[in-house]
């Protein structure tokens, strides 16, 4: 993924991410010193899918915040706060959605042609920019004054305050009035000019000027001369006064001559009175590309932000599944109720399609009270790998400001997370993976600190059984002696029996055993996690039974073709 360059961003002016310019510089910082930490943990917990979910056009913003792995609750509950009270006051982010995408589909309009139109025409439809504008911020301000007693977010109270100070600013207001003076002149825009023309004895121009300006157009009436040039025929005005500008305009049209001195002349005077109307609203409309249009693009971004989240929540809750805000604490996580939203989005879509509806089952884990690392093992397909994103993407949701796919969840933060997720096609003895795999991890060891996470998900597989065993039990005993919380979902099911060994050297993180409830019998998955010790079903059988060779069902067929 290609990383992206913090210190080109230019902070917004309503800032809905962070409190203060200070935390906003300190996180850019951090994210710009982990540049080269690995990325491995957008695939592996599916972040991208996370991030298109939660927004609709701005899902690359979204999911830098989502691996921005942010410790400071501050800046959390700063989030969490602003995205209740859009929650709370569904008219708030209606309001503000639609204000902030009218301006933005003027700014699209006419942002090429503010500073110079050419034409009234263009005058007319750039200055309806600003006058978007104006509605937009009486629509702002009203809210404001019905509603400001409801707001409790600091970031959301922040953001009317910078939109009443342009409200309120003397010279928003000049700007203001000036917009209904051009609005009425271009209305009662010249629409005809009177011209007196001094001829010599051979009825050559020899002068003219201007004698008069009218809002209404001159109806020109034949003379004698006309009625028996046009000999009755239809006269059309407007045909004499197009030949004239091209003529203007330097086009030899019907032969004649190009227009002379004295047009010329005239022409040049009217396109100065013209120009001053120009200049004019140009003046108006360049004031205005200053004041707005730059703020709301970053309103536009942050807002989508929060009310994608928002429609998530609904999503989740509207199928029986529940969304918490997250506290954040320093030292235990306890998470009750966990779902992973992006099985959840997967199951959705199969039950609206098949009459077998599949569940989406909850789960529970703790750090830090008797247990921080996690050796969880079980049969394929029974959920392990969705487990072990769930926590991932609570860590990533919670941290980001959100609430989190769980019931109820106290969380303590993890300053990074790391994964290490190998591929099925990568899987199997191959000593060039194994040499790939050492390497990953010993570029994990050398950044990972005690508040990082670590998700394992079948590593160390590219090695005989017993090496296997192992390396991965000196890996896990690496890890939690610097004091690293996470999961290792396996099929070594001696590693998991190390467990209490383990327990009595030098660790900083304590190890538990989990394991993924199935039916003994009929083999039925139950996709609970639970704390406990494996059963004894062999590796051998679990990949046999997942690709459907049984030894019983094959005796079976056998028996019945004697």
């Amino acid at each position: 993924m290609k990383n992206t360059d913090y210190t080109d961003i230019k902070d917004p002016i309503v800032d809905l991410y962070y409190p203060s310019k200070e935390k906003r510089d300190a996180m850019n910082a951090l994210s710009a010193a982990r540049r080269d930490y690995p990325k491995d943990h957008i695939a592996n917990l599916e972040l991208e899918m996370l991030a298109g979910m939660i927004s609709n056009y701005y899902s690359k913003r979204t999911l830098d915040l989502l691996c921005e792995f942010c410790c400071d609750p501050e800046i959390i509950n700063y989030r969490l706060d602003i995205l209740e009270d859009f929650r709370n006051i569904p008219k708030l982010g209606a309001t503000v959605k639609k204000t902030v995408d009218i301006m933005l589909e003027n700014d699209r309009k006419n942002i090429y042609r503010l500073s110079n139109p050419d034409s009234f025409t263009m005058l007319a439809e750039s200055l309806e920019a600003f006058e978007a504008y104006v509605d937009c911020m009486e629509i702002l301000h009203s809210f404001y004054t019905e509603n400001k007693d409801k707001l409790r977010a600091k970031g959301i109270i922040n953001m009317f305050r910078y939109f009443e100070e342009q409200f309120e600013d003397k010279h928003y207001k000049e700007l203001r009035r000036e917009c209904r003076e051009l609005r009425e002149m271009i209305k009662n825009r010249i629409r005809s000019v009177t011209v007196a023309i001094n001829l010599d004895e051979t009825l050559v121009p020899v002068s003219a000027g201007i004698l008069e300006l009218s809002s209404e157009p001159y109806i020109l009436k034949p003379s004698v001369l006309d009625r028996i040039i046009y000999h009755g025929a239809n006269f059309q005005s407007n045909k004499i006064l197009k030949s004239a500008k091209n003529k203007y305009n330097g086009v030899n049209v019907e032969g004649g001559k190009n227009i002379n001195a004295a047009d010329k002349a005239l022409f040049e005077e009217l396109s100065d009175m013209t120009d001053s109307y120009v200049a004019k609203i140009g003046d108006v409309l360049e004031e205005y590309q200053k004041i707005t249009l730059k703020d709301m693009y970053s309103i536009s971004y942050q807002l989508d932000f929060y009310l994608g989240a928002i429609d998530l929540i609904n999503l989740c809750e509207n199928s029986g599944l529940k969304m918490c805000r997250p506290v954040i604490t320093d030292k235990t996580t306890r998470i009750k109720g966990l779902f992973d939203p992006i099985y959840f989005r997967e199951a959705r879509t199969y039950n609206m399609h098949n009459k077998d509806q599949r569940p989406v089952v909850t789960n529970d884990i703790t750090f830090g009270e008797d247990a921080d690392f996690y050796i969880l093992t079980g049969a394929n397909n029974g959920g392990k790998t969705t487990f072990v994103r769930a926590v991932g993407i609570c860590f990533c949701m919670a941290q980001a400001g959100l609430y989190v796919p769980a019931e109820s969840c106290e969380l303590c933060p993890a300053d990074y997370i790391y994964t290490h997720f190998p591929k099925e096609e990568q899987t199997g003895i191959n000593a060039s993976r194994f040499t790939t795999e050492i390497k990953q991890f010993r570029t994990i060891s050398d950044t990972i600190t005690p508040s990082g996470l670590l998700f394992m998900n079948e590593s160390i597989q590219s090695t005989t059984p017993k090496e296997c065993v192992d390396i991965a039990g000196e890996m896990v005993r690496i890890f939690t002696m610097i004091g690293v919380r996470g999961i290792f979902a396996t099929h070594l099911l001696e590693l998991a029996d190390k467990v209490d060994e383990l327990n009595k050297t030098e660790l900083r993180s304590r190890l538990e055993s989990l394991v993924v409830l199935t039916d003994e019998k009929t083999g039925e998955r139950k996709y609970k996690v639970v704390r406990g010790k494996p059963s004894q079903t062999s590796l051998a059988k679990t990949v046999l039974d997942e690709f459907g060779i049984s030894y019983e069902e094959i005796k079976k067929r056998l028996d019945r073709t004697k």
